[in-house]
């Protein structure tokens, strides 16, 4: 199946081969592109989006959504999209198999899927989902005051997400082919293409990113081998279905306060923490996250224990990784997005809240203790 660059270019024919996957009896038989975000616009990460309309046959199932969202790779020729943005194949295969495999059997909040399609010749993929803003769901930035309130209720979805694979037996059977920190397309990717190519042209680029690192007396690469030391020791701790990229920006409110939860590409298996941290870390001020994250980290225990754990860490241990786990909300999470991405005050906003999370917590001497000599 040949995607193309961009989503003027994807035709009936191939949307409805996409649909299919999910509702074999469907047809499209036009596609309008109400409007198209692109590298560069301000409001994309690592793959572009597109705001359409679809009409099927008389003969297609009724229900079908007809105001969709279309995501896809970045157009590669786009004048000023970074190439290595286009080289993150792990990411979008993994999308669409969390969507494809794992989405159907959830009950939180999140969008509704109708087929993605990752093609491994071409390293590229195009998903259909509904467009949540037509149930009035509304999609959060760290410029506005999202509060102590709606951190809980994001962190209710979380819990509800972690305790239903929490040490899960299925990981070691029907679920045995998703990827962790470890291991997989995205941690190949976090391996090589992220630090030799994304961080390290932004360290390049950007005068202020380099100067948070001189603040914090470190350097890249002591990073990328705390990150790898971390995520070993992350891997020994109880295991569960991560999103994997819990920033502010990746939820969102419906109108009756409850929470979702989209971009699902950094999906992996791994340990609870790195959720909640970074939620913690990214959604509130500097001064809400200093006074409130003792008790939210209890909050989410309490969820947990609610939702069915019977063995969840205890608080002493939540804090210790709590304080670890800031690590990956410094590293991966903001040093390497270009500030083309969400804009400049978004990824100024960002990275003073993680890397004085990364202060605050001692978390490059704990990570440390860890690291290999």
């Amino acid at each position: 199946m040949l995607i193309p660059n961009s989503p003027h270019d994807l035709s009936p024919d191939l949307l409805t081969t996409v649909l299919q996957t999910v509702e074999p009896a469907a047809w499209v038989t036009a596609v309008a592109i109400v409007k198209s975000h692109e590298y560069g616009d301000g409001d994309v990460s690592t793959s572009a989006r597109a705001t359409a309309q679809l009409s099927y046959s008389e003969d297609s199932p009724a229900g079908l959504p007809r105001d969709v969202i279309l995501k896809l790779s970045f157009d590669p020729r786009k004048e000023g999209t970074d190439a290595w943005y286009c080289q993150l194949d792990g990411l979008f295969a993994n999308e669409v198999n969390f969507y494809n495999r794992i989405r159907p059997e959830l009950d939180i909040e999140a969008p509704r899927s109708l087929g993605g399609h990752f093609d491994p010749a071409t390293k590229r993929y195009v998903l259909i989902m509904e467009d949540v803003t037509r149930r009035g769901a509304i999609f959060p930035s760290n410029l506005e005051a999202v509060g102590v309130a709606n951190v809980r209720r994001i962190l209710d979805v979380v819990a509800a997400l972690h305790s239903r694979y929490w040490e899960s037996d299925r990981f070691s059977g029907d679920l045995s082919w998703m990827e962790t920190h470890l291991k997989g397309g995205v941690e190949d990717h976090m391996q090589s293409v992220i630090p030799e190519q994304g961080i390290s042209s932004q360290l390049e680029l950007h005068k202020f990113k380099r100067e948070i690192l001189e603040r914090l007396e470190t350097t890249e690469r002591e990073l990328f081998g705390a990150m790898c030391a971390n995520k070993k020791h992350q891997a020994m701790l109880p295991q569960t279905l991560l999103h994997g990229d819990l920033h502010i920006g990746n939820t969102y409110r419906m109108p009756d306060g409850s929470v979702g939860l989209h971009d699902w590409q950094l999906c992996v298996r791994g340990f609870a923490l790195h959720d909640v941290t970074y939620i913690i870390n990214t959604a509130l001020s500097i001064e809400e996250r200093r006074s409130s994250e003792r008790s939210l980290l209890d909050y989410y225990r309490e969820k947990l224990i609610e939702f069915g754990v019977v063995n969840p860490p205890d608080r002493d241990m939540l804090w210790l990784e709590h304080r670890r786990a800031s690590l990956w909300t410094l590293y991966i999470g903001w040093l390497t997005c270009p500030p083309e991405s969400y804009g400049w005050e978004t990824m100024a906003v960002a990275l003073l809240r993680v890397s004085t999370a990364v202060e605050d917590h001692g978390t490059l001497a704990l990570v440390r203790e860890t690291a290999p000599a």
